[in-house]
This record gives C-alpha cells, structure tokens and sequence, in this order.
C-alpha cells in the first residue's frame, strides 16, 4: 500500500495566521443531522476552536454541500475545518488538518483514513462498509474528473505532486477561510476542483476514524 506523507509531521511551532482580536483560531464546521451535535463531541473541539454545526440532509444528493456552504458563511476565523459528522473522526483530529494551515505549509489539507487491518480496525470499520465507502468514492472521483476536464485543468495533486483521489479521503479538511469562500460550492469535490485550478498548496493528513457517526 502507498504511504502517505504526514504534513503535520513538517511544521515549525509557529502560528503564522493570527486571528482578530475575540476570534476563534479555527472555526469547525460540523455537519450534523437535524443540525444538532452532542455536547460531548463539541467538547473533543481542541482550544481555541469554536464548533459550527450546520444542518444536515443526509438523504439529498448535495446534502453535504449545502450544511459545508451553511456553515462555511457563518464562520469567522482565518481557518475553517470542515466535517461531515457521519465520517468517525474524532474532532480532536481537526488539529492535525487545521494547524498546516495555520502554520502557512497549505492552503488546503484533506484528510485520508487510516484504515488498518486488524480485529479491531475491522470491528470499527467492516469489510462491507469499507466496500460500500469505496464505491461512493468511486462515483465522486468520476464526476471530480468530469468537473476538471470540462475547466481544461489538470486533477489536483498535493505539495508532493501526488494525485488527490476521494477514494483515499475522508469527507474532513481545512483550510483558508477566504480560499474556502470564493468557491462555488463548499462540497469535497468542488474545493478540490478549485484546489486543482487555483494552483492552491495541498496537503494530505492522516486521521483516525471509523464508520459512521462519532462513538464515545
């Protein structure tokens, strides 16, 4: 299996991107059904990160889109997380996407599934989960494709010119807020086509996670 370069594992102990004065270092965006998250998941949140939850319909197409662009608008920090609260991150992982940012080594820093094999790897994430995941993936990979070849632009690579594919990622990142922003559209594959035309310094970290909504 290929391995994969850990930004996080670069970074100099020195925050580059200072918020105003009564702001949050890092917003995160938490996509959540019914727009509710529990208080104990807010509280994984690492310090001087302030949790907004958006609304979440898991059962249309762009329903992910819509609570990231939701939440994306009610942000204020230089830096925003965004997560889909379905994906097993533990939100105390966001610091490890959030903080290469910060520092100034990426624009942007996409999360990829620490996915190991053993009786307990498997018992969080199940082989007919992680084929199911897979296949989603698949499709988003396709129409990510679509969207870059209908632009005339190369696909995205990350800083060590490795592709990005959605199948290796997870539906967590971060990034400038202001890069974040000016994209048309706040799902995976519409910032990564941005990423991909825009030139933007991109990273890939990997978090642990298992299926599914977050467990205690």
């Amino acid at each position: 299996m290929e391995s994969v370069h850990d930004a996080a594992a670069d970074l100099e102990p020195t925050f580059a991107c200072s918020p105003p004065p009564g702001t949050a270092r890092v917003d995160a965006v938490l996509a959540a059904a019914r727009g509710r998250a529990p208080d104990w998941v807010l509280a994984r949140l690492p310090d001087g990160y302030r949790g907004v939850v958006a609304p979440l319909d898991a059962h249309a197409p762009d329903g992910l889109d819509a609570a990231w662009a939701a939440g994306l608008a009610r942000t204020t920090a230089p830096v925003v997380a965004l997560l889909d609260g379905r994906s097993g991150v533990d939100p105390r992982e966001l610091e490890r996407l959030a903080e290469p940012v910060a520092r100034g080594s990426a624009d942007v820093v996409v999360a990829v599934r620490r996915a190991g094999w053993d009786s307990a790897a498997l018992w969080r994430w199940p082989l007919h989960r992680r084929l199911l995941d897979a296949a989603t993936a698949r499709r988003m990979d396709r129409r990510l494709a679509e969207r870059v070849t209908r632009a005339g632009r190369p696909g995205p690579s990350d800083v060590t010119g490795r592709p990005l594919r959605l199948t290796d990622a997870v539906p967590a990142l971060a990034g400038r807020r202001q890069l974040l922003a000016a994209v048309d559209g706040a799902g995976p594959e519409a910032l990564l086509a941005a990423a991909a035309a825009g030139g933007w310094r991109v990273a890939q970290v990997p978090v642990r996670c298992g299926p599914g909504p977050l467990h205690r």
